[in-house]
C-alpha cells in the first residue's frame, strides 16, 4: 500500500463524522448475532436472588442479523454494592493482542432502566495476563448514566487508555484503571495494562451501595447489547536494539553475502550501552532476523518513525532497511549515512518504506523478516556499528542501578538472616539474594545458588531469612552471600558479597533414599517403610496452615510422606491422620487428599518461575481415592489398582501407598527420563488438603513448605527442596560434617510479636521435655510442651491470644537441661 493510500485512510480516521458507518480500521470483538445460543459468555452475580437472563433477538439490532437482550437481576443489595457480570474468557493459554487500537465501541438499548438509577453503573473489565502463570490483573472503565433512563439505540465509545493510579483510584469514563487494591478480591501481575495479552472481558452492571441508614431494595435493569468493537489507530514500540541486546523476538539472526555481525559490550554511542558490529561483505551483502511473533506495526505505520544510531567509516555507501511479510510482501528505505566514523542520528518516517523487488503485498499487521543490507556497495571487511534501534520513543534503561550496601549475615536457629542496605537512587527496584560454598565474584558463575525467596524481594524489605537444611541429621554448613539489586527496566546491578563465609547448623531433614522398600506391595501395610525416615507433617512441629485455612491440631490433620527411588520408578506411602474423610467433591482438589510437588532433576541456580518440562521436568501430583492425577498436565497416571492403594483406616484418616515409573511420568509431559543419583537436590514441596466441610468445602491446607499459601501448584518458587540420598553417605561432599545434636532453647520470633510467635529449640538426647511459659510474677500461663521426645530440633507455634500486653518467660527444661529466655507481646 503507497503512501498516498495511507494518508487517505488517516483522513477518513480523523474527518469520521457518521455514528452508523463502520468505525476506522474497526475489529470486532462480538457481534452479538447468536451470543445467547453459543453460550460464550459466563455469569457471575452476587447475591442468592440475583441472575442474568439472556436470549437473541433478531428483530431489534443495529447491524448484522441480530443483538442480545440481557436481563440483569440484582436480587440484593449490599452496602459495598452488589453486581452482575457477563463474562468473556479466552480458553487455556490462548491471548488477544488489542494493542493497535485506540478505542471501543458498543450500541447499547435500556428497555426497563432501574429503579434506583443514581446506584446503578455500567462497566466494562479487561484482565491480562503476561504469561500462563501469572494470574489475571482486571482493569476497570465506568459509566454512571448509560443505564439511568429507557433509550432507543445508543452507542458507547470508550477510550482505550489506561489511567495512571496510586492503586487506589476509582474507575470512571475516562478510560480504563487497575482494580483499586482498597476493593480487595481482585489478584495482580506487573500492574501494566498488557493490550496485547488480553484474556477476559466483562459486560456488568454494578449497584454501588446504600446509606445504612437508607437500605434499599432489590433492583434490575434490562438492556440489548450490539456491535462491540475495538477501532483506530494506536502506535506501537518496537525494538529491534535497546543498547544492551538484541530484541528476544528476533533470535539469533542472520547474514548472507559473507556478511557476520555480533553484539560487542561498551561499544555504543554511550560506553554503558552496546552496538551491533556488522562487518560487511562485497557488493550485496547483509544481516537480519526473523520476527517470532511477527510484528503487528499497523498503528505505528501511521504515524511512527524508524529511528537508529549509526558509526559508518569513510567509503561507506547506500545502504537498505527492509521489512517483510512474506514472499510478496517487501518494503525498504535506501539511504546513504554520514561516512566519518562518528556517531550520527538517524529517523525514517514508516510510510517512507516503499515496496521492494516487485512486490505490492506488504502487510503492516504481519511483519516477520527485519533486514540491513548494502545496496551493491559493500566493502569486505568494512565494519559499521549500530545502537539503539527502535520505534517511537520507548523508555529504554540499560544502566544497571548501584549496588546495594552493607550485606551482613547473623545467624539463628538453623536458619542465617540477611540483611543489606537498598541501592541509593533507585524507585521500584527489586534485590536477588544468593549463596555459594566459595567466594562469590558473579552470580552466574558454577555453585552459586538463589535463596528460598531469594529473587524480586521488595524494595524497602532489606533483609532476608535463609533456611539451612542437611541431608537425614544436622550437619554444619557454610556459605559466602551476595545481593544484587535489579531496577525498573530489569537491569541487575554488580553484587555485593560477603568477604568471609557464616558457618551454622543446617536442620536435617529426610530425604529420597536410593534403597527402596523391601517386598513393597501397594496394600496399605507399610510395614517395609520401616527404616525409610519419613516427612512429617504435623502443627504441633511447625507444619504451615495455608492462610485463611484452618487445621485444629494434629488430629484434625497430619501425616508422614515416604518416599523411595528406585531405579525405575518413585515409590510413595502417605500415612495421614484426619478426623473427617471425605472425598465427594467433584473438584479434585476439594477432597481429602495429599499432594506431591516434585522436580525430577538436580536444582541449580535460579527456582523455575513456573513449571518447566524437557530435562529440568516440574510435577504436581495429587493422590485421590480413584487415580493419581498429575495436575500440571490434567493427565491420569494410574488408577486404584495393583500399583496404587488409597483407602480409610482406623480409627480415623486414611493410608496412600504406590509407584509411579519415572517412564510414565515423563511420557505425559513429553519429558526426559529422570535416572536418580546420589545428591540430586529437587524441588519439593508436599500438602494435604483438609475437606472437613464437606463436599466442596476444603477447610484446611497443611503444607511443608512455609511459602506455599496455596500458591505452590502455580510455581516451583514456592517449594522447597530435598535431596536424592544414598544411606550410606553422611555428608554432601565436602559441604557439611555431621555433628551431635545439643541442648539449644533459641530465642523466639518474631519478638516482640501479637499474638504468635515461633519457639525452637534442639534437643541431645531422648526424654521427657517441658516447655512452659511464665508471667513476670512466676506464674505458669502456657504448657506449650509436656511429653517425651527423642534427639533433633523442634518447633512450636505460641498464640498468646488470651493474655494481656507486658513481658512473659519461656522455660525449656530436659534431662538436667534448663533454659529460660524473655519475650515481649504487644497487642
Amino acid at each position: 500500500m503507497n503512501r498516498l493510500m495511507y494518508l487517505f485512510i488517516l483522513v477518513v480516521f480523523l474527518g469520521f463524522t457518521t455514528a452508523s458507518a463502520q468505525l476506522p480500521f474497526q475489529v470486532v470483538i462480538d457481534d452479538f448475532e447468536s451470543s445467547a445460543e453459543d453460550s460464550i459468555y459466563d455469569v457471575s452475580v452476587e447475591g442468592d436472588r440475583s441472575r442474568i437472563d439472556m436470549e437473541d433477538d433478531s428483530e431489534d439490532y443495529v447491524e448484522g442479523s441480530g443483538s442480545m437482550r440481557v436481563h440483569y437481576v440484582i436480587g440484593e443489595y449490599n452496602q459495598w454494592g452488589s453486581y452482575g457480570n457477563l463474562i468473556f474468557t479466552e480458553e487455556g493459554d490462548v491471548t488477544q493482542n488489542w494493542s493497535t487500537s485506540d478505542s471501543l465501541s458498543i450500541w447499547i438499548k435500556v428497555h426497563t432502566a432501574p429503579t434506583h438509577p443514581a446506584e446503578m453503573v455500567f462497566r466494562v473489565h479487561l484482565a491480562d495476563r503476561p504469561t500462563p502463570d501469572d494470574p489475571i490483573e482486571e482493569y476497570i472503565y465506568e459509566n454512571t448514566t448509560i443505564l439511568d433512563a429507557v433509550t432507543d439505540w445508543v452507542e458507547l465509545r470508550i477510550p482505550l487508555i489506561e489511567r495512571e493510579t496510586d492503586g487506589t483510584t476509582i474507575p470512571n469514563d475516562e478510560g480504563f484503571v487497575i482494580a483499586p487494591t482498597t476493593w480487595g478480591g481482585f489478584t495482580y501481575n506487573n500492574n501494566k495494562l498488557d493490550r496485547d495479552k488480553i484474556v477476559q472481558y466483562n459486560i456488568s452492571a454494578i449497584t454501588t451501595g446504600w446509606d445504612p441508614s437508607n437500605p434499599l431494595p432489590a433492583d434490575s435493569v434490562e438492556v440489548s447489547y450490539d456491535n462491540f468493537v475495538r477501532f483506530g489507530a494506536r502506535a506501537v514500540p518496537f525494538v529491534i536494539f535497546n543498547g544492551k541486546a538484541i530484541n528476544s523476538d528476533l533470535g539469533a539472526g542472520w547474514s548472507w553475502g559473507n556478511s557476520s555481525f555480533f553484539v560487542e559490550e561498551g561499544a555504543g554511542e554511550d560506553p554503558k550501552t552496546n552496538a551491533i558490529i556488522w562487518t560487511q561483505g562485497e557488493g550485496w551483502t547483509g544481516i537480519g532476523w526473523d520476527v517470532d511473533p511477527n510484528w503487528n506495526m499497523f498503528g505505528a505505520w501511521l504515524v511512527d518513525s524508524m529511528k537508529f544510531k549509526m558509526k559508518a567509516p569513510e567509503g561507506t555507501g547506500e545502504l537498505r532497511i527492509q521489512l517483510e511479510s512474506g514472499a510478496d510482501g517487501k518494503v525498504g528505505h535506501a539511504f546513504t549515512p554520514i561516512a566519518d566514523g562518528q556517531w550520527h542520528d538517524y529517523t525514517v518516517a514508516l510510510m517512507d518504506f516503499v515496496p521492494q523487488d516487485g512486490t505490492s503485498n506488504f502487510d503492516t499487521s504481519a511483519v516477520n523478516i527485519i533486514g540491513l543490507m548494502a545496496n551493491g556497495t559493500g566493502g569486505s571487511g568494512r565494519v559499521i556499528y549500530i545502537d539503539n534501534w527502535w520505534t517511537d520513543n520507548p523508555p529504554i534503561d540499560v544502566s544497571p542501578p548501584a549496588p546495594p550496601t552493607n550485606l551482613q549475615v547473623s545467624t539463628d536457629v538453623n536458619a542465617n538472616l540477611i540483611t543489606w542496605l537498598d541501592s541509593e537512587g533507585e524507585s521500584g527496584e527489586s534485590y536477588n539474594v544468593y549463596y555459594s560454598e566459595s567466594p562469590i565474584d558473579s552470580v552466574t558463575g558454577p555453585g552459586i545458588e538463589v535463596v528460598e525467596q531469594g529473587m524480586g524481594v521488595e524494595e524497602g524489605t532489606q533483609n532476608l531469612t535463609h533456611l539451612l537444611f542437611a541431608p537425614n541429621q544436622n550437619a554444619t554448613v557454610t556459605f559466602y552471600y551476595a545481593v544484587t539489586a535489579i531496577d525498573a527496566a530489569g537491569n541487575e546491578s554488580d553484587p555485593v558479597v560477603t568477604a568471609s563465609s557464616t558457618s551454622n547448623t543446617g536442620k536435617g531433614i529426610a530425604t529420597i533414599p536410593l534403597t527402596t522398600p523391601a517386598n513393597f506391595k501397594a496394600d496399605g501395610d507399610l510395614s517395609e517403610w520401616i527404616g525409610i525416615a519419613p516427612t512429617r507433617l504435623f502443627v504441633s512441629e511447625g507444619a504451615h496452615v495455608v492462610t485463611n485455612m484452618v487445621v485444629d491440631d494434629d488430629d484434625d490433620l497430619s501425616g508422614l510422606i515416604y518416599l523411595a527411588a528406585g531405579e525405575d520408578s518413585l515409590y510413595f506411602a502417605f500415612n495421614i491422620t484426619d478426623d473427617i474423610v471425605n472425598t465427594e467433591a467433584g473438584n479434585s482438589w476439594e477432597q481429602d487428599s495429599p499432594d506431591l510437588f516434585i522436580g525430577l532433576y538436580h536444582l541449580t541456580g535460579k527456582p523455575h518461575a513456573g513449571y518447566e518440562g524437557d530435562d529440568e521436568p516440574d510435577y504436581h501430583f495429587r493422590f485421590n481415592r480413584a487415580e493419581i492425577l498429575l495436575d500440571n498436565a490434567g493427565v491420569a497416571i494410574d488408577t486404584a489398582g495393583s500399583r496404587y492403594y488409597w483407602e480409610e483406616q482406623f480409627p480415623s484418616g486414611y493410608v496412600v501407598e504406590g509407584a509411579m515409573s519415572y517412564a510414565e511420568i515423563a511420557d505425559a509431559g513429553d519429558d526426559s527420563v529422570y535416572t536418580p543419583t546420589h545428591g540430586d537436590r529437587l524441588p519439593f514441596n508436599i500438602s494435604f488438603s483438609d475437606a472437613d466441610g464437606g463436599a466442596n468445602v476444603r477447610e484446611g491446607i497443611l503444607t511443608l513448605s512455609r511459602y506455599d499459601d496455596d500458591t505452590a501448584w502455580q510455581t516451583p518458587r514456592d517449594w522447597m527442596y530435598t535431596w536424592i540420598w544414598d544411606e550410606g553417605a553422611s555428608a554432601i561432599g565436602d559441604l557439611a560434617q555431621v555433628t551431635p545434636f545439643q541442648y539449644e532453647l533459641s530465642r523466639n520470633y518474631p519478638n516482640p510479636f501479637n499474638p504468635t510467635t515461633t519457639i525452637n529449640y534442639t534437643l541431645a538426647k531422648s526424654g521427657q521435655v517441658t516447655l512452659e511459659v511464665f508471667n513476670m510474677l512466676g506464674q505458669k500461663v502456657k504448657t506449650l510442651v509436656n511429653t517425651k521426645q527423642d534427639a533433633g530440633s523442634y518447633t512450636v507455634q505460641f498464640n498468646a491470644k488470651d493474655l494481656a500486653s507486658g513481658i512473659y518467660l519461656y522455660r525449656l527444661q530436659s534431662e538436667g537441661f534448663m533454659q529460660v529466655h524473655k519475650m515481649v507481646l504487644l497487642k
